[in-house]
């Protein structure tokens, strides 16, 4: 049986990872969907596969900067444009963000951060709400958050703020779109082995109940959930997706500052791009100025 048969989704930081991993699962079960994402060499890897999968004539790529409202606007206009509706919207695309000490992270990339993780989750739900108003049957907004914004220890600071105004947000949202049957919910991966992470689960010991990195695949089942009209009476939650780590104070600070420990950097401060295929820069903060 296909869940999301006909329905028509968005889905950004669509090039790699938990994107690429829902994009695919959504074609599978039926839907139409916009690719969207700023990596252009990723983003055209994945249309390969699906092209490989005979799935092409049900989706098309959008080259998207999901900090800049007319790239947002645009990309939710070609849902429309070509498949001529939206359903669901999943706002997933991210970056590590700005890191250092609170004394030293820059101004400029602390507002980037921002821009692409929270304000993106913003613009993408102002444009597809307009179009789910329409729909008898409103839609599915779904957001990627994080553990590291559900309390402290999980997450640098710029990108654990961002990720607890998205959980925020969600709640909210829920309750103004809530009369257009529009859903609004989060998701909050755990470790979860994707390009984003893996320099810093790389030397993880998992101290948590489920002794295993999640994989994109099992935030994408989540997303499908939410997706699909199984889930027409859930909005305003955050789905917690992470073997239990949340459980206790464990967190993922520690194994990033020993990973970066053994590469010979103490104090790390810098912009962490993630997939976006723009470089990151992270270097070792030397002293206190």
């Amino acid at each position: 049986m296909k869940r999301l048969q006909d329905k028509v989704a968005v889905i950004t930081g669509a090039g790699s990872g938990i994107g690429k991993e829902t994009a695919l699962l959504f074609l599978e079960h039926g839907a139409k969907i916009v690719l969207a994402d700023i990596n252009q060499d990723t983003l055209e890897e994945t249309f390969e596969i699906i092209k490989q999968k005979k799935l092409d004539s049900d989706a098309c790529i959008s080259l998207t900067d999901v900090s800049l409202e007319s790239n947002i606007k645009t990309m939710i206009d070609q849902a429309v444009d070509h498949f001529g509706g939206l359903n669901i919207l999943f706002n997933n695309a991210g970056i590590g963000g700005a890191v250092g000490p609170i004394t030293h992270i820059d101004a400029d990339e602390w507002d980037k951060s921002f821009q692409i993780l929270l304000k993106s989750v913003f613009l993408g739900s102002k444009y597809a709400a307009r179009i789910m108003k329409k729909n008898s049957s409103g839609g599915s907004i779904i957001n990627t958050a994080s553990i590291a914004g559900m309390g402290g220890g999980s997450g640098p600071l710029a990108y654990s703020a961002a990720k607890a105004g998205v959980i925020n947000f969600c709640k909210n949202a829920a309750i103004e779109l809530g009369e257009f049957k529009i859903r609004v919910n989060a998701i909050s991966p755990g470790t979860i082995n994707t390009p984003l992470l893996a320099t810093a689960i790389e030397d993880s010991k998992l101290e948590q109940p489920i002794k295993d990195f999640g994989m994109p695949i099992d935030i994408a089942y989540s997303a499908l959930f939410l997706a699909s009209d199984e889930s027409r009476f859930i909005t305003g939650i955050n789905l917690c997706v992470d073997g239990g780590l949340t459980l206790d104070n464990s967190g993922l600070m520690v194994d990033a500052a020993e990973h970066y420990a053994k590469m010979g950097i103490e104090r790390v401060v810098g912009m962490n791009m993630g997939s976006t295929g723009i470089e990151s820069i992270i270097t070792d903060l030397q002293d206190d100025d």
